[in-house]
């Protein structure tokens, strides 16, 4: 079990591209809104964007920490996420985790250490995600390390029984990929992601959680 984030993308940018670092474009620009799930993105730091995904679905905070937690289901939702653990528990709300993806020959696969933190409040449930320090664990052979990880889940319960689910997050992959194929790649795995996320909450919804109240 794990508190993930995470974020996964194909080479991560994609899946994790939205932050809390200075930021080129403060607007949100709208890219697609398909199967209820809505993309935007907006313009980070050199030529790297940020991605923003927002659905609506049935879900309390418990069920979806549960799922998040859940290491070994991570690679059936988060899009080329191929491994995830924690590695260190700092608190009941805290970790470092680690986390693989997978990517398409003839590019290397990625990998990123992460710290996270949660909480609820009067506004909802909140993780906030930001990268972890190599002290954690050196890099691994065969990766490239995804640097500059700053992503944000929020989730507030409205009044018709949905939950909104707001994501916002962005990294650096690294390596030489093409900028334009990163942020193409980007918002394909966010609305990959989002999707799988919508299929695999269900399976959660019989779970409380010991940190969260409703």
């Amino acid at each position: 079990m794990m508190l993930h984030l995470r974020i996964g993308a194909l080479l991560v940018a994609t899946f994790i591209s939205a932050g809390t670092t200075a930021k080129a474009n403060e607007y949100w620009q709208f890219d697609s809104d398909d199967n209820g799930i809505t993309i935007y993105s907006r313009e980070h730091t050199d030529g790297l964007v940020e991605i923003r995904a927002r659905m609506f679905t049935p879900t309390s905070y418990g069920a979806f920490l549960t799922l998040l937690e859940d290491s070994d289901n991570i690679p059936n939702w988060i899009d080329n996420a191929s491994h995830s653990r924690v590695l260190n528990q700092i608190s009941a709300t805290e970790n470092i985790v680690y986390t693989q993806f997978t990517a398409p020959w003839p590019a290397k696969n990625r990998d990123m250490l992460t710290y996270s933190e949660y909480w609820v409040d009067e506004l909802g449930f909140t993780i906030k995600i930001k990268s972890a320090p190599d002290s954690y664990l050196a890099e691994q052979k065969g990766y490239v390390r995804i640097r500059s990880v700053a992503a944000t889940w929020e989730l507030q319960k409205l009044t018709n029984g949905t939950t909104l689910i707001d994501y916002k997050a962005f990294a650096d992959p690294g390596g030489l990929l093409p900028i334009w194929l990163i942020n193409k790649l980007s918002k394909q795995s966010a609305r990959a992601t989002f999707s799988n996320l919508r299929k695999e909450l269900p399976k959660y919804q019989q779970y409380s959680h010991p940190q969260i109240k409703e």
